[in-house]
């Protein structure tokens, strides 16, 4: 077995190394956050932003200070933006990026790629015939604790890794849009992402064996609510196993651990943002690695990601690769169908 030391994170400095000009599409909680930590913390440049609606996109640029504001996605992408970052609703990805990629533009798109499978798959294939970076944004693999994480992994500190668990919850029941179904709502799409991810990260090759779920409407909603939690049970060829769950309808610890035959790591809650990890041995011998628990205003490390891949000409991450992103997608599709939740098909 490796030496017990724990690895520190490999991680670019955030403000040397290549800047790009940054096109923000869509305007939302989630674009604003990731304009706020790029221009705290980064060299990188926004230089446009791109609403359905002028006023929108105005009063974004304003806030911020972007010099051009575009009231339509064709005119974004159609700007001297070097990459373009979809930010729009779970069910627009598609589009957006594709639209993005057409224009001969770089894209970082927003988790999950896309919530229909075939979708990015087709996404993906299209960046491919097209030679351009994309990926989807999945902050978590960028952020110093999960580069910790990794090393622990490719050293064999945990000896064989045997189990794998996950969890997310933060109560959601007042957000229309999260707990909307025709908008792509649902603890799958808003949460599930993460558990998912996580367990295909620790444990490549997983199949989903069972899954249940809860539906709930959110107050006003017509039709049937989305699904607002749900478990899950995944196993591989080997019967390793891994749980995952999500939940809108409360707030849960939060946490993820990854067990192995000679010891198990844990991240501190909320295990998907930065924080700590901790390695404990079967002997009662600890690791540890301490990250101050900065939440969102590190949503710049992905962006660095991108950015070092495209100044290398490479067209994926090695953090994120595509057929990485398919995986958990894949995974995702197969809860939802055993949940009986699948999304509408394209019309």
């Amino acid at each position: 077995m490796s030496e017990r030391v724990m690895p520190q994170p490999v991680v670019p400095d955030p403000h040397a190394g290549p800047s790009l000009r940054w096109a923000i599409l869509g305007t939302g909680w989630i674009a604003a956050r990731f304009v706020e930590a790029l221009q705290q913390h980064t060299s990188q440049r926004v230089v446009a932003v791109g609403s359905r609606t002028a006023a929108r996109a105005e009063e974004f640029a304003a806030r911020y200070g972007i010099e051009r504001a575009c009231g339509g996605y064709e005119e974004l992408v159609a700007s001297d933006a070097d990459i373009v970052y979809v930010a729009t609703g779970h069910l627009d990805h598609f589009a957006h990026a594709s639209l993005a990629l057409a224009a001969g533009k770089p894209v970082l798109i927003e988790k999950p790629m896309t919530p229909r499978l075939a979708e990015a798959r087709a996404l993906a294939a299209y960046a491919r015939s097209r030679g351009l970076f994309a990926m989807e944004a999945v902050w978590s693999l960028a952020l110093p604790r999960f580069s910790v994480v990794r090393q622990v992994l490719e050293r064999g500190l945990l000896g064989d890794v045997v189990e794998v668990h996950a969890n997310l919850g933060e109560r959601l029941v007042g957000h229309h849009r999260a707990m909307d179904p025709a908008q792509g709502g649902g603890a799958m799409n808003d949460i599930g992402t993460y558990v998912m991810m996580f367990a295909n990260e620790a444990l490549p090759g997983l199949r989903v064996l069972a899954a249940h779920g809860q539906r709930c409407a959110a107050p006003g909603a017509q039709g049937r609510g989305a699904i607002g939690q749900f478990h899950a049970l995944l196993g591989d060829d080997a019967d390793r196993q891994a749980t995952v769950s999500a939940s809108m309808l409360a707030d849960t610890p939060t946490t993820a651990y990854i067990a192995g035959t000679e010891a198990t790591l844990s991240l501190d809650a909320p295990f998907y943002q930065p924080g700590g990890v901790a390695v404990r041995f079967h002997d009662g011998e600890q690791l540890r690695y301490e990250e101050p628990a900065l939440a969102h205003t590190q949503l710049f490390w992905e962006a660095l990601e991108a950015a070092r891949c495209i100044d290398a000409g490479l067209t994926e991450s090695p953090l994120r690769p595509l057929d990485r992103t398919l995986a958990t997608l894949a995974l995702m599709e197969q809860a939802r169908e055993l949940m009986g939740d699948p999304i509408d098909p394209l019309p």
